[in-house]
């Protein structure tokens, strides 16, 4: 028995459109986005239902043919997420309403979330994520992929290509990779602290990296003082390396260790969390802005192939 998944590409407030557009809708190498997604997903043994929430006028004629579940979106990433996970429930498909009983009944529910702007997705990397995520021991576990991995699509001598911020911690740096497996009625106390995170994802932009230290502070859950030097290392050490300093930035990392930053979470959110790492690289690779989209277009063949012989 597979997994449920869901797709969240909606294009509403908290959503950057590239070139004024759903990104999910942006052809590549002739086709939209979004199909890329959908196809990897159902040629993936390891899931069952697929549901993807966005514009459905938008998406029919591009996707209507697959046989998914096209849910209208919400206002942002993490409404669009809790509605899909909601449609997986047959009652609460049949009713439209939330109610205990169904609570109680779907409480250990899991699915798998991920973005819709990522078309180098595969169903080897699927595979290689849902594999390790142990749901019987955790509830919420996010995917990653190493800066090594991610070299491979960054700009070299005579070609282009998109250089991705990591985290940088002592044990190596990472890049959140747009997979998450998670019970969505565990996180039902965190769903604000949720909601404000994604809305200051931008982390280049010194107004959210303020905003994310308030909503810490507001938040006020777990080891406040911890969670707050963790974060402002994470974010001096970006910077260093984003500086060319990457001595300093790896000197600076040293109290930041992976078992360390999921006790944190799973402290903060409540939950147990875990990071999994996958080493394809493709579910990183998403599209941010103009010049990444027309980059990924150009090598976008060159590194299908890249994914498929490593």
């Amino acid at each position: 028995m597979g997994v449920d998944a869901i797709v969240t590409a909606g294009d509403g407030r908290a959503a950057r459109k590239v070139f004024k557009k759903n990104k999910a809708m942006l052809d590549v190498a002739g086709k939209p986005i979004i199909r890329y997604i959908v196809e990897a997903l159902l040629a993936c043994d390891d899931i069952d239902r697929v549901v993807v929430v966005g514009p459905r006028e938008s998406f029919l004629p591009v996707i209507g043919d697959l046989g998914v579940d096209i849910v209208p979106q919400k206002r942002s990433l993490v409404e669009n997420g809790w509605e899909g996970f909601l449609q997986t429930i047959p009652e609460y498909r049949r009713t439209g309403a939330l109610t205990p009983e169904i609570i109680d009944a779907y409480r250990d529910k899991y699915v798998l979330f991920l973005s819709g702007d990522i078309p180098l997705i595969s169903p080897r990397e699927l595979h290689e994520f849902i594999s390790q995520c142990d749901m019987e021991h955790f509830d919420y576990v996010a995917g990653a992929t190493s800066e090594k991995v991610l070299e491979l699509f960054g700009p070299r001598k005579g070609r282009p290509g998109i250089k991705m911020a990591t985290f940088h911690m002592w044990d190596g740096n990472l890049r959140q990779n747009n997979l998450h497996m998670a019970r969505p009625f565990s996180v039902l106390e965190s769903i604000d602290l949720v909601l404000n995170a994604y809305e200051f994802r931008y982390q280049k932009e010194f107004t959210n990296i303020l905003k994310a230290v308030l909503e810490i502070l507001r938040f006020g859950r777990g080891n406040i003082l911890q969670t707050l030097a963790t974060y402002l290392t994470l974010q001096l050490s970006a910077m260093l390396s984003s500086l060319g300093l990457g001595q300093a930035a790896r000197l600076v990392s040293f109290p930041i260790r992976r078992p360390g930053v999921e006790r944190l979470v799973s402290d903060i959110l409540n939950v147990r969390f875990k990071i999994a790492e996958t080493t394809v690289g493709g579910a990183a690779l998403d599209v941010d802005n103009e010049k990444d989209y027309i980059i990924l277009s150009v090598m976008y063949r060159d590194w299908v192939n890249q994914i498929g012989s490593n």
